[in-house]
Formats: C-alpha cells, sequence, structure tokens
C-alpha cells in the first residue's frame, strides 16, 4: 500500500468515525462556537481590563445590534483617542501603560515607559540572526517562533513574580515590531527585492518606529493611522466580540463605566485625573448623576464578565 494512498484512507475516514449528531450538543448543553443557542457570548471568566457592548437584550426576548464600544479599564476608547487626537500626539504607548497598569500615566510616568520601550526594541544578535536564517513568507509563523526563541535568551524565563512578568510583557510589546519588520523585509529580499534593516530611532513613538523598520519612508498619516488601529487592537486578552449593554439592578448599589470622560496626561500628578460623569443607582432603583473629579484608578474597579 502506498503511503499517499493510506494518508488518503485515513483522512476519509474521519468523515464517518469523527462525526457527532447535532442533538448531541443541545442534549448535553454543549456550547458551539462558544456561543448561546441566542447567539450571545458565554460566559468564561471576569476581568478589569477590556470590554466590549455589542448588543441590547430586547425585553420580549433575543438581542438588537447597538453602536459598538470599546472600554479600557472602563474609559471608552472613543474618549481616549479624542484626548490624544485634540493634543496632536501619539496614543499607543499611554494604551499600553493604561491595559497593563489601570490607571492613564502622568508626564513622567508616560516618558520613562516610552524610553523603556525604545531600549527593549531592538533585538539580540541571535534573533535576528535566526531571522535571516530561516526566512519564510509566513510573518505570523516567524513572529511566534521569534517569541519562542526569546525564552532562551532571557535571564530569568521561568521568574513568575508580578515585576519579572511585567518586564517580559513590556519587552515582548516592544519587540513585536522589531521582528515583523525584519521578517517582513527578509520575506521581501527571499522574492528579489533589496534587503534592508532598519534599527529604531530614539524620537519616533511606537508607530513610527514600527514604519520606519517596515519601510523605512512614511507620511504622518500613516504615522497616526497606525497608532489609532494599534489603540484599537491593544488588548485581545480579555475583551469579548460583544456583550449585552448592562441592565441597572433594583436594591443594590452600582456604578456604571463613565459616560463622559476626558482625560489628559498631568504633569505632576501621580496618576492622571478624570472629569466624569457617573451614575448611581440607589437602593430604590432610581437614577441620580453627580460629577466628580476622581483618579482614573476608580475605571479600573469595574468588573466586566468575559463572553467569548
Amino acid at each position: 500500500m502506498k503511503k499517499e494512498y493510506i494518508i488518503y484512507k485515513l483522512s476519509e475516514s474521519i468523515k464517518s468515525t469523527s462525526h457527532i449528531d447535532n442533538e448531541l450538543f443541545v442534549k448535553y448543553n454543549v456550547k458551539r462556537g462558544l456561543r448561546n443557542e441566542d447567539h450571545s457570548g458565554v460566559l468564561v471568566g471576569l476581568t478589569k481590563i477590556g470590554d466590549v457592548v455589542g448588543y441590547e437584550r430586547l425585553p420580549e426576548g433575543g438581542l438588537k445590534a447597538i453602536p459598538g464600544r470599546l472600554l479600557y479599564r472602563g474609559i471608552d476608547v472613543n474618549d481616549l483617542v479624542k484626548g490624544i487626537h485634540a493634543e496632536k500626539r501619539f496614543g499607543y504607548e499611554e494604551a499600553a501603560f493604561l491595559l497593563l497598569s489601570g490607571y492613564l500615566p502622568n508626564r513622567e510616568e508616560l516618558e520613562t515607559f516610552q524610553a523603556l520601550i525604545h531600549a527593549f526594541m531592538p533585538l539580540g544578535q541571535k534573533t535576528k540572526m535566526n531571522i535571516l536564517d530561516l526566512e519564510g513568507s509566513n510573518v505570523m509563523n516567524i513572529l511566534a517562533r521569534s517569541v519562542l526563541e526569546m525564552y532562551t535568551f532571557d535571564e530569568n524565563p521561568d521568574d513568575t513574580s508580578r515585576d519579572n512578568l511585567m518586564r517580559q510583557s513590556i519587552d515582548l510589546i516592544s519587540k513585536f515590531p522589531t521582528i515583523i519588520a525584519y521578517a517582513y523585509n527578509i520575506m521581501r529580499h527571499s522574492h528579489g527585492k533589496t534587503l534592508h534593516i532598519r534599527h529604531p530611532k530614539e524620537e519616533y513613538s511606537f508607530a513610527e518606529n514600527f514604519l520606519y523598520m517596515l519601510k523605512g519612508e512614511f507620511t504622518d498619516l500613516e504615522a497616526r493611522t497606525l497608532d489609532r488601529a494599534l489603540i484599537l487592537h491593544a488588548e485581545h486578552g480579555g475583551v469579548s466580540p460583544a456583550r449585552p449593554e448592562p441592565t441597572p439592578t433594583p436594591r443594590s448599589l452600582q456604578l456604571s463605566a463613565p459616560s463622559k470622560v476626558h482625560c489628559t496626561v498631568a504633569p505632576t500628578s501621580q496618576s492622571c485625573r478624570c472629569s466624569n460623569t457617573l451614575k448611581r443607582i440607589s437602593a430604590t432603583g432610581t437614577t441620580s448623576k453627580r460629577s466628580m473629579t476622581t483618579s482614573t484608578a476608580c475605571c479600573a474597579k469595574r468588573l466586566t464578565t468575559i463572553q467569548v
């Protein structure tokens, strides 16, 4: 029997030997595709990091799509980007700091965090040479291989202390654009293009360095567009595809996410300050509004269910 035929025979046998009747999924309450019968997401955990609101439940049953909301640490990303856009600056580093820490940085913290990212961006010589040697046409595959390889060169790869895990997280965030840029240029070189290896520049933002290492020249519009895209894609660890708008529960005290937030980097305070309009649900179920100024750490107290 030929080797090719046995492979074919084995693959054909799967059609009958591995088939499961659809009725069994219902009988054993298996969530196919991690979806409930009404197509809402399945509850798999709790998070204080990210949240997506994509639909509301109708009184008569069923779901209704609504304009989507993406929240990082309780702050609407729309409000975060509006502040960045108004001040004509790049904001991915600020969003990354927010997701990692739970609060927006002051000016000194942000500048130190940006310097740390830049210090971590360059790749070790062995990592660079391995990207050159392995080549490949799948950039994501090269990225995955490079991350696994970084374990070998990490001074404390198995240390699970908070400090070391945070260092490793920032190191990975910083090196991703460098690995991707090098892998892309190696891929172009394998198709007859000139090989360019560019090193990150200290004066560039995260998005600018990404584009510079990727292709050299870029426009301001390209850099700012990439910066906004990076912000929108920054959190995928616990953010659900969509979940319903929360319904206030009578006889309980709940603090909703800020409905109006304007955040700016404070030059001297220990944390960014937000001017929030918060809704407080009283024990009788009535709603009152009050304006208050509070640290954005309050935003991190919001607990969100993870539905996927």
